[in-house]
C-alpha cells in the first residue's frame, strides 16, 4: 500500500503547477497552485488567487510546469504564459489555460465524485506552499505533499438536501497551497480544490505578521468545480 501511494504521488506531481505573475522581466511572484484537468492544458485553481491580482498583473500571469522528472527524484520546471478563462466566486474555483502545453509533462488528473466522500477517508494534497520563500532560501523549486483524513463535511445550510460546500481536512496547509488538488488516497482522483489554511496570530512573535498554522484546513468539493466546467 505504501509503495502504491508513492507511485500515485509521483505521477500526480507532474500535473501540478505553480501560479504567478511577472513583476518585471527578471522577477516572478508566486501566488498559489493549480492542476491540469484536460488533454489541452486547462488548469483548475482557486478563484481568490485570480481575484487578488491587480489589473496590470493579469496580462503577465504565468504557470510553472514540470518539463522533466528524473528517476533520482530531480525535477525540472519551466515558466509558461497562463490565460484566464472563467471563474465562479461563490465556489472559489477558476479555470485557466496554459500555453505551449506540449512542452510540459502535464497530464490531466481524473476528477472524482465528492458526494461519495466520507469522514475518515484518507487524502493527500500537493502544491507549492511558500514557494518564493523556499527558492530565496536556497531550497529551489519545492513541490510539497501533505497527507491527512477528511475530518468534517460542511453543507450550505442545515438541510440535508443542500450542497456540500467544504471538506475540513486534518492536515496543515500553508499559503501557496490554494488551488492545488485534494486527492483521495485510494482512487487517486481529485475530490476537492484547496482553498483555506486556518492560521492563528503568532504567540511568540506577536509584533510580526507571522501566523501559526492550525492542524486543519478546508477545501471546496470538486463537484462544485464541475458545475463551472459544464457552463
Amino acid at each position: 500500500m505504501s509503495y502504491d501511494l508513492k507511485t500515485k504521488i509521483k505521477k500526480t506531481r507532474q500535473s501540478i503547477i505553480a501560479i504567478g505573475f511577472k513583476l518585471n522581466p527578471n522577477q516572478i511572484t508566486i501566488i498559489g497552485s493549480g492542476f491540469c484537468i484536460s488533454d489541452d492544458g486547462k488548469i483548475l485553481s482557486a478563484a481568490h488567487l485570480y481575484n487578488q491580482l491587480k489589473a496590470e498583473n493579469i496580462p503577465s500571469l504565468m504557470a510553472m510546469a514540470m518539463i522533466k522528472q528524473e528517476e533520482n527524484g530531480l525535477e525540472n520546471y519551466k515558466w509558461l504564459p497562463l490565460k484566464f478563462i472563467k471563474k465562479e466566486d461563490k465556489d472559489d474555483v477558476a479555470l485557466l489555460q496554459i500555453e505551449n502545453y506540449s512542452e510540459t509533462l502535464l497530464e490531466k488528473l481524473e476528477l472524482g465524485d465528492s458526494e461519495k466522500v466520507e469522514v475518515g477517508d484518507e487524502v493527500y494534497f500537493t502544491g507549492f506552499p511558500y514557494a518564493a520563500q523556499l527558492i530565496n532560501d536556497g531550497f529551489g523549486i519545492t513541490l510539497i505533499v501533505n497527507k491527512g483524513i477528511v475530518s468534517n463535511i460542511k453543507q450550505d445550510g442545515a438541510d440535508s438536501s443542500h450542497k456540500r460546500n467544504f471538506f475540513v481536512i486534518d492536515a496543515i496547509s500553508n499559503p501557496g497551497n490554494s488551488g492545488c488538488p485534494l486527492i483521495d488516497s485510494e482512487t487517486n482522483k481529485v475530490i476537492g480544490v484547496m482553498t483555506i489554511a486556518f492560521r492563528t496570530k503568532s504567540q511568540t512573535n506577536p509584533e510580526l505578521d507571522i501566523r501559526e498554522p492550525m492542524h486543519i484546513c478546508a477545501t471546496k468539493p470538486i463537484n462544485l468545480a464541475k458545475s463551472l466546467l459544464d457552463k
